[in-house]
């Protein structure tokens, strides 16, 4: 049987980044791969200039289960500060930007979308020869090493990630984690309000785990890091369907 690390994820606001051209900053609906891999990496203490850091963005899977309250998308606005371009001077980080001349600092005006109240069910599956088993991972997110956020820095964590371990399928981990998690909350009535919501959509990455889904669509997301330090990212395909019903 498959081993599954289930854990949930809510906060006041979670932003998982698009694309970030120009001055809107959008967010998808859940969380981006690397969004995730990145949460569990940093529980696990790895840093983002460690050279093993690539090696762990290949070798665990996905899923995922939103519940979406309504009228939980907005916008805000912001405003930053960033230094006139200078294609001359490679500079890494925004610390670097500040750091080189305060005084050529410039006010930019930018909008950056949220989402509010909105709860999450997470399956994490292993792959052949991962470099950290999910009994590691599940401790790790019990007693993370560096702080958590979701999406973005402005964004803790509103509840613990309660990481349990499930052996069987893929639909069949969710079932276990619906009522998990129900029982576990069941003194919440915030929580319970969401998971009492309409979550008939799945989301998961290989073609080979939708047996006990109806898939609706495939899209292409571009959430699959390959070179930390260039920022670089490729497409991968995500699945997205509803769970069979036993007759």
């Amino acid at each position: 049987m498959i081993k599954h690390l289930i854990f949930q994820i809510y906060a006041p606001l979670t932003s998982w980044g698009e694309h970030a051209v120009g001055e809107v900053r959008h967010s998808n609906i859940i969380p981006s791969r690397s969004a995730l891999l990145g949460l569990a990496s940093a529980a696990l203490g790895i840093r983002r200039d460690d050279k093993h850091i690539e090696t762990f963005n290949r070798h665990y899977h996905f899923a995922i289960r939103p519940f979406i309250a309504n009228n939980s998308w907005f916008r805000d606005f912001h405003t930053l500060q960033a230094p006139r371009a200078n294609k001359k001077e490679p500079l890494y980080t925004r610390f670097d930007e500040i750091r080189r001349n305060p005084k050529e600092l410039e006010t930019l005006l930018t909008h950056r979308e949220y989402y509010n109240d909105v709860y999450y069910q997470i399956v994490m599956t292993e792959t052949e020869k991962a470099p950290y088993c999910v009994e590691q991972i599940q401790q790790a997110l019990l007693t993370p090493e560096f702080p958590l956020y979701i999406g973005r820095k402005n964004s803790p964590l509103a509840l613990p990630l309660s990481p349990v371990i499930y052996e069987g399928t893929l639909s069949d981990a969710f079932v276990y984690a619906d009522k998990y998690y129900r029982q576990h909350h069941h003194n919440d009535p915030v929580i319970c309000d969401l998971i009492e919501s309409v979550a008939d959509e799945y989301y998961w990455e290989h073609a080979d785990q939708e047996a006990n889904f109806d898939l609706i669509k495939i899209q292409l997301r571009q959430d699959q890091p390959i070179n930390r330090q260039r920022w670089q990212f490729e497409n991968r395909r995500q699945y997205v369907g509803y769970l069979k019903r036993s007759e």
